[in-house]
C-alpha cells in the first residue's frame, strides 16, 4: 500500500516534507531535555521523544531516498532550518535577528532555484 502511495511524485514530495517536519521536532525535544535536570524523568522523557522522532524520520527518509534522487532529496532538507527557526521563535520565544532572517531568505531562495530544475 505504501509503495502504491509513493509511486506518485507529488506523494513522495509530501512524505519528504512530512519527514522533514518530523525531524525538526527532534531539535525541540532536545532543547526541552537540555532544560531539565540531567537524568531526571523529564530529561529522559524528552530525550526519548527526540530519539523516537529521529527513528521515525530515519525510516521515512530511507523510503523517500528510494524514490527521489539524492541531490533532490537533500536540497529539500533546507526546510529543516526554516522550521527550527520558526519553532525557536514560537515555542521558546527566542529573539529573531535581521541576520537570521537574511540567512533564512537565502536558504529559501536556494531551495526555490533548485526546485525550478525539477519541474
Amino acid at each position: 500500500m505504501l509503495d502504491q502511495f509513493l509511486n506518485k511524485k507529488r506523494n513522495v514530495y509530501l512524505m519528504a516534507l512530512a519527514a522533514i517536519f518530523c525531524e525538526s521536532f527532534s531539535s525541540v525535544f532536545l532543547k526541552l531535555a537540555g532544560q531539565q535536570p540531567v537524568l531526571g524523568w523529564s530529561y529522559i522523557f524528552y530525550y526519548g521523544c527526540a530519539v523516537a522522532v529521529m527513528g521515525i524520520y530515519a525510516v521515512a527518509w530511507q523510503l523517500i531516498l528510494e524514490k527521489l534522487p539524492l541531490t533532490t532529496a537533500y536540497l529539500r532538507k533546507g526546510v529543516t532550518y526554516v522550521l527550527i527557526f520558526i519553532w525557536a521563535a514560537l515555542i521558546f520565544g527566542e529573539k529573531i535577528t535581521p541576520q537570521q532572517i537574511v540567512g533564512i531568505a537565502i536558504i529559501i531562495a536556494g531551495m526555490v532555484v533548485s526546485m525550478r530544475d525539477d519541474t
